[in-house]
């Protein structure tokens, strides 16, 4: 493809170093709220199964609200290291009674070493009326600081960027970056809650770059 994408071993000082300056170029900015409902399970010995819902409120225009329902298989081929895939739904409606819809198959490759954990994700994104399919890849590294026994405080930084844009003519912004953190409490054994923040940054040519600020909850269950 011609194009080099980070590795997560460069991912983290990158996106540190974007973060900070983003405040001093970012002046396209707003405030978005995403509550997840998440739920795991096994399908076998090592193999797993995660369903994740999401409501996203968002100002008009960033697309307005929006609902999402994803699934992923990873199966554990070795110690650390889990491949799969799977697909979503993501629904966009708007105020004419109309909206859009994005499907997105996507396939993996999650490593996990001590505290560190990294993600790498390809994803197909058809959506209505584009011309071709958009084809992203997503690079992600988390650190994860055990509370005690029933809690966890998480940090991760994420890279995504088109190798393919759903326009064949177009000026779309082709990289985004993502920082979060998330601090988790089990309730029992089964049910977890959490909460964070994520900034969402997306350099433009030609315009201010994009800053979201985006307040998150979350609420996972074990079957």
């Amino acid at each position: 493809m011609g194009r080099g994408f980070p590795t997560p071993f460069t991912l983290a000082p990158a996106l540190a170093m974007v973060l900070l300056a983003s405040p001093l170029y970012a002046q396209d900015q707003d405030t978005q709220l995403w509550v997840y409902a998440v739920a795991r399970t096994d399908l076998a010995e090592e193999t797993g199964l995660t369903v994740d819902f999401t409501a996203r409120w968002r100002e008009e225009r960033r697309g307005d609200e929006q609902q999402t329902a994803r699934f992923t298989v990873l199966h554990e081929v070795a110690d650390g290291v889990r491949v799969g895939g799977g697909a979503g739904v993501f629904e966009t409606p708007s105020a004419n009674g109309g909206g859009r819809t994005e499907l997105r198959p996507h396939q993996e490759i999650d490593l996990k070493f001590g505290r560190f954990s990294a993600r790498s994700r390809l994803e197909q994104r058809f959506f209505d009326g584009a011309d071709r399919m958009e084809v992203r890849v997503r690079q992600l590294v988390r650190y994860t600081l055990p509370l005690g026994t029933a809690a966890r405080l998480a940090v991760d930084g994420e890279y995504l960027g088109l190798v393919q844009t759903r326009e064949r003519i177009g000026n779309r912004p082709r990289d985004q970056w993502r920082a979060r953190a998330i601090a988790s409490f089990d309730v029992s054994d089964r049910l977890a809650i959490g909460a964070g923040y994520m900034a969402v940054l997306t350099p433009r040519t030609g315009a201010a770059d994009r800053l979201n600020h985006v307040p998150e909850a979350y609420l996972t269950w074990k079957f």
